[in-house]
């Protein structure tokens, strides 16, 4: 694994990075159309980036890259810059708005597949590809899967997120893969527990579970590895 320091370091810049471009990215990000149920009472993309906002979501990405780069291999962390970057702001705006941006999930989609162009030079095997591209398609399938059980119950944007966590978490193992969708669910059902334990019905976010379970289950591995 690489020295720390290293590690920090590259944290640090993913994290000037991200503060320099939320702000431009939010600002240029189309809202839903107006006849999408709740979409006249969002809060708008460009309205997100208040210094509070952009703090938090730097601070989160400096501390996801730096998770990834401490217990992943090199050879994966384009992959999972991805996740750092855009994975961290499509949650923090799904956080703030229950709402995950098409266009900005595209842009993880293709970003996602440059990674793995910048991974098979660092390393990554033929093999190890394919499962990526097979544990994108899986997490999409789960997912898709659990919104047509909900009738729509479940958020489509989150179906459009599993694909870049699935990919990420494949490009290790299997074993990743399904710690990441396992984890996930069981944080997003604790979230939504407490929001019932609460008496608060309204939709929720479930993005920011579905990343919390990808670190997660990165961490349980390399501990237990």
């Amino acid at each position: 694994m690489p020295e720390p320091a290293l590690a920090l370091g590259v944290a640090l810049l993913t994290g000037l990075v991200i503060a320099l471009g939320i702000a431009p990215v939010l600002r240029r990000l189309p809202e839903p159309s107006a006849d999408q149920p709740g979409a006249d009472t969002k809060l708008r993309y460009a309205q997100l980036p208040t210094r509070r906002f952009v703090t938090a979501v730097t601070l989160l990405s400096v501390a996801a890259t730096f998770v990834a780069w401490a217990v992943l291999p090199a050879r994966l962390q384009p992959l999972w810059t991805v996740l750092a970057t855009v994975g961290v702001l499509l949650a923090a705006i799904d956080a703030r708005t229950t709402w995950l941006p098409r266009t900005l999930s595209v842009v993880g989609w293709l970003t996602m597949m440059v990674a793995v162009g910048g991974s098979v030079a660092l390393g990554v095997s033929p093999a190890d590809v394919g499962r990526t591209a097979a544990g994108a398609a899986l997490a999409w399938g789960l997912y898709l899967l659990i919104w047509a059980a909900t009738r729509g119950g479940f958020g489509f944007g989150d179906v459009r997120f599993a694909p870049l966590l699935g990919a990420a978490a494949a490009a290790h193992s299997w074993t990743l893969l399904a710690a990441t969708l396992m984890l996930g669910t069981v944080l997003g059902a604790v979230h939504g527990l407490f929001r019932l334990v609460r008496r608060r019905n309204s939709e929720f976010p479930y993005a920011p579970s579905m990343l919390a379970g990808a670190y997660l289950a990165a961490v349980i591995n390399r501990l237990s590895g």
